[in-house]
């Protein structure tokens, strides 16, 4: 990723300035901004993490049977091919690895400053800058603020009546507790998400009983997972080519996979021939038909994250695991108590109940208060979630989302390459017009979100039957804000060629952002 740019220094306008941009996370998204930057010349950049390491969710989840869910070859940045992953599907280790690898190589690591949780933002609209408020009190000032936390970071644990009353060990996947000893232990596991699907056949043969309790079946299909043998390492080290042209291949099968969600109103069939696929491998998988039943989703294919497994679904064949479909009503000290009356007793039991996603609170994971005082979670959850091209809002100047509304794909990295690379441009053209404040136009943002709606009519979330999905992909509002309605390549070109006229670049602040703390919607309409 050597540069051959021209080094560009961002202006250091203001001496009570720590940085002129402050990146918040340093996972995939991140590490990601920060070697973007460095790649443009940018050096004037501090990564506020808030742990003691880099890493994000590949940190944070350690639980036994974690993977990536879609190919490696496909699962990294565009730039750092790694030709030496060990299976088609990698286990959660060798990613943790290879973003510490390009944490090194590309010098982010200098940049991150550690045990820097950030409690909350506040924009100063007389000096166009971001006061960043840490937990440990510390307050910490930038020309520009991106937000890189991630999704699933944040693990939910329902509320159960007498959550506190167990007596046993009691841990959510994603804070797996290593020195809890499982063998021979009768353990329930509640939840049957992307996770579980993992973590269940992984511990089933270690354990003496398993319960796996199911609020919603989930669709699995087969997994095409080998080794990849240390020939075909060298042969991608040798000939990069190679990997290149296998990952472009993989890619147009995600293209491929995410269009069937995205046109779902044209071409419904494409998500019931997986439909169909899914049943027969389920049929082959589990030799009971009353348990099939169950594990049997009522709901389209893609309306909730799809799960691939070779041993998930068999692993219900197993005499030490059983499917618990009766509804938790509460826990109590010696395990859990379903709604038909019944107790269960257990030493462990696991959570894997998944994280929080479009909700105040998350994503960002702490207050942002731009203009009027405005909190942007406050404001998603009374107008609906919104943000242009998924990384700026009106009212919150000098800010930008990596993953905003309407963002995600099937590969995680191809979306954070997308958004960073538009942040950058911003970024830089900020530098070249020596702006000190930046704001998406209201215009162009109604403008885009107003195609978001309409795009979203023919996609599956509103055309298909996704109401007993239990779906994270759903907000508050109704609104499969989450996803994306349209599918990634459309995004890929959007992103290098549109013109950045869509947001005001100042010299000096506005002189109603400085009176009165916003712009009117008539200077906006103008403006645009």
């Amino acid at each position: 990723m050597a540069s051959t740019a021209e080094k560009i220094d961002i202006q250091q306008s203001s001496p009570q300035l720590d940085s002129e941009i402050m990146i918040v996370g340093s996972g995939i998204s991140g590490l990601y901004m920060g070697m973007r930057l460095r790649h443009k010349g940018i050096s004037n950049f501090t990564i506020l993490e808030a742990s003691d390491n880099l890493g994000g969710t590949w940190r944070d989840n350690t639980y036994p049977g974690i993977a990536v869910d879609i190919p490696s070859l496909s699962y990294s940045y565009t730039f750092e091919p790694n030709p030496n992953w060990s299976r088609l599907f990698t286990p959660g280790s060798e990613i943790y690895k290879y973003l510490n690898h390009c944490a090194d190589k590309y010098r982010i690591r200098e940049h991150i400053r550690f045990n820097s949780a950030v409690e909350k933002v506040v924009f100063d609209a007389e000096n166009a800058i971001w006061a960043v408020h840490l937990r440990n009190q510390d307050i910490l000032h930038c020309r520009y603020l991106v937000v890189a936390t991630g999704i699933l970071n944040q693990p939910v644990i329902p509320n159960f009546k007498g959550l506190k009353e167990f007596k046993g060990r009691s841990f959510h996947t994603n804070r797996w507790q290593h020195d809890c000893d499982l063998k021979g232990k009768k353990v329930a596991i509640i939840g049957t998400g992307a996770s579980a699907v993992q973590v269940i056949p992984a511990i089933a043969p270690e354990v003496g009983q398993l319960d796996v309790f199911q609020r919603t079946p989930v669709w699995v299909l087969p997994r095409t997972d080998f080794k990849i043998t240390p020939t075909v390492n060298r042969l991608f080290k040798r000939l990069p080519f190679v990997q290149w042209f296998v990952r472009q291949m993989i890619d147009l099968g995600l293209e491929i996979g995410m269009s069937a969600t995205t046109i779902y109103k044209y071409i419904p069939s494409m998500t019931a021939l997986v439909e169909k696929q899914g049943k027969a491998y389920l049929k082959s998988q589990v030799r009971d038909p009353q348990i099939r039943e169950k594990l049997t989703p009522d709901y389209d294919f893609g309306c909730k994250r799809m799960t691939m497994s070779n041993t998930y679904l068999r692993t219900f064949n197993r005499d030490n695991v059983d499917l618990v479909t009766a509804s938790i009503d509460r826990l109590s000290k010696k395990g859990i108590v379903t709604k038909d009356g019944q107790e269960h007793e257990y030493d462990i039991i696991i959570f894997a109940t998944g994280f929080k996603t479009q909700e105040r609170g998350n994503n960002p994971s702490f207050e942002v208060y731009g203009l009027d005082n405005m909190e942007l979670g406050k404001f998603w959850e009374e107008n609906r979630y919104q943000a242009f091209n998924g990384i700026s809002v009106p009212k919150f100047p000098n800010l930008f989302l990596t993953f905003g509304p309407y963002s995600g794909g099937l590969n995680w990295f191809t979306m954070i390459e997308a958004n960073g690379r538009y942040i950058v441009r911003c970024l830089q053209k900020a530098t070249k017009e020596k702006a000190k404040y930046v704001e998406v136009k209201q215009a162009f943002h109604d403008a885009y979100f107003e195609l978001m709606q309409k795009m979203s009519e023919n996609t599956l979330f509103k055309n298909g039957s996704c109401a007993t999905a239990n779906s994270y992909y759903f907000d508050k509002h109704g609104d499969a804000s989450l996803p994306t309605p349209f599918p990634p390549i459309w995004r890929w070109f959007r992103v290098r060629l549109s013109s950045l006229d869509s947001h005001r670049f100042e010299k000096e602040v506005p002189a109603l952002s400085r009176q009165k703390g916003r712009i009117s919607q008539k200077e906006t309409a103008v403006n645009a």
